[in-house]
């Protein structure tokens, strides 16, 4: 909710002058980008609120706006970044970023079951023997789940949304 609400206080914020005033070329096209950008801003919110994470073995779905499918097999590469809000880094969020030719989806650590579509992917991805770099097995470790081995394995979580 608070990412609309930034949207519409900026679009209401930059389209007001605009549509109000007669403001110089300058201006206008400065305001019109920022507006632009607000929108763009919106769209994106509203498409993380509508956007639904389906898995199967066969692969990953993320239905939204725009629809994005990554088969399995495909699957090129797993990471799994922090990103901190304070310098103690106490507070954040992690963000899971996958890529199979060429579609690249990136969930953030806000959804409900992130731990569990976390622990499916890096699954797959020993499964197709990829390898994951040095900050991807430190937020493994992390959430819980350990350094990944040859012998980690997902729970059976297939079809869960």
């Amino acid at each position: 909710m608070k990412d609309f609400i930034r949207a519409g206080a900026g679009i209401t914020l930059t389209a007001y002058p605009l549509l109000l005033l007669k403001p110089s070329s300058v201006i206008v096209f400065i305001l019109g980008s920022l507006l632009c950008l607000f929108v763009l801003y919106g769209v994106r919110a509203f498409d993380r609120k509508i956007a639904r994470i389906c898995i199967s073995p066969e692969e990953i779905r993320i239905n939204g706006i725009w629809n994005r499918v990554i088969k399995w097999e495909a699957l090129e590469q797993v990471s799994l970044s922090y990103f901190s809000t304070r310098r103690d880094r106490e507070k954040g969020w992690m963000q899971l970023r996958l890529k199979g030719r060429g579609v690249r989806l990136r969930v953030e650590s806000t959804i409900a079951g992130f731990e569990d579509l976390v622990e499916i992917c890096v699954a797959v991805a020993l499964k197709n023997k990829l390898s994951l770099d040095a900050a991807t097995k430190n937020n493994l470790d992390i959430l819980g789940l350990s350094a990944p081995t040859e012998t980690f394995q997902a729970r059976q979580l297939w079809g869960k949304e």
